[in-house]
């Protein structure tokens, strides 16, 4: 998420023209108001100049930062090597912090639990997908997300199998035809509560999230499988880069290509009648995926539209005047093929 505030607080710690992402991170991490990185270990990657700079102010501040760089090819053997030895250095870093000893047992006992999790979110959305007039699409963006947010992933587990139950029971119930409106993909820089920017431009304009592609949802629909839960914990943390390597998406990757899959499974799986591609100021490696998808939405006649912004709200009505004026152009559009059907 991010402020204006929380820019403000990173005044005095960052040049003027530093980009609002680094500024507002900063300024969440350190500031006069809180402290919220206290006997706290500050896990990022190392994916950019800016992230550099971020980490060196936080360890110049006295935080304790511990450091993951991604490789920038795709899978080759070196790739994968590099990147295990850094998730053994990060995993032996997070347990001599937490007091806890890493070993195989407690890494596949967290693979499961983070697997399972995965699944129960996508049955979630599968089940609010159905129950669309029931649950907001905002609400069902931030129930997604109160996964990373969770100080218990057993304890969310049972929040969320809660909410399916409750969403069907409310199914069997009653009777709800949601609105026909045009259905939107949401792609770019992740959106992360309290920045909801996007979804509230999006819904007031009178259109539907059909889903948000990005870096954590990627993450949320990647499973290890059964067949790796055994062997050591070196060979488990292997395959997790092997599989991270050929499919998340990272700014410090020069193809993301698992990204570029995930995206074009979900265009055809939804059939999105527009792409809403959302990029944050100063996270411009996003910008580098938007030209593979704009043409391939071309070839599949589906309008993209590039929104770029910051976490402020002072250009909110502009935004909201292109947002409704291509929201009306989908409209026209879905009414065209639909006359040109029933002509047919």
């Amino acid at each position: 998420g991010g402020s204006l505030e929380t820019a403000h607080w990173a005044d005095e710690l960052t040049p003027r023209d530093t980009d609002p992402f680094s500024r507002s991170s900063i300024g969440w991490l350190i500031n006069p108001e809180f402290d919220i990185t206290k006997n706290t270990l500050i896990v990022t990657a190392v994916s950019s100049d800016s992230r550099r700079k971020l980490i060196s102010i936080l360890r110049n501040s006295g935080r304790k930062v511990a450091t993951i760089d991604v490789p920038p090819a795709d899978n080759s053997e070196n790739s994968i090597r590099f990147y295990t030895d850094q998730l053994v250095t990060l995993a032996e870093t997070i347990g001599r912090h937490t007091g806890k000893r890493f070993n195989v047992r407690h890494l596949r006992a967290s693979v499961r639990k983070v697997a399972s999790a995965h699944r129960q979110r996508q049955n979630f959305l599968d089940t609010a997908a159905l129950a669309g007039g029931f649950i907001t699409d905002e609400a069902v963006i931030l129930a997604s997300q109160s996964m990373y947010f969770a100080d218990s992933l057993d304890e969310w587990l049972l929040h969320i199998t809660a909410l399916v139950n409750e969403l069907e029971n409310i199914m069997n119930h009653y009777a709800y035809r949601r609105k026909d409106r045009p259905r939107i993909l949401i792609l770019g820089s992740p959106v992360v509560f309290p920045n909801y920017k996007v979804p509230q431009l999006i819904t007031s304009a009178g259109m539907n999230i059909a889903a948000v592609a990005d870096s954590l949802s990627l993450e949320a629909s990647i499973e290890l499988g059964r067949a790796n839960r055994f062997g050591s914990a070196d060979n488990l943390l292997r395959k997790i880069a092997q599989i991270h390597l050929s499919t998340i998406s990272s700014g410090a990757r020069i193809y993301n290509t698992g990204m570029y899959s995930y995206v074009m499974n979900l265009i055809k799986q939804l059939k999105p009648d527009g792409i809403v591609c959302h990029i944050l100021k100063g996270q411009i490696e996003y910008d580098f995926e938007l030209p593979h998808i704009e043409k391939a939405a071309e070839k599949k006649d589906i309008p993209v539209f590039r929104l770029e912004t910051d976490y402020q709200y002072q250009d909110m009505e502009q935004l909201r005047i292109r947002m409704e004026a291509f929201g009306e152009m989908l409209t026209q559009r879905r009414l065209v093929a639909r006359r040109y059907r029933h002509t047919a």
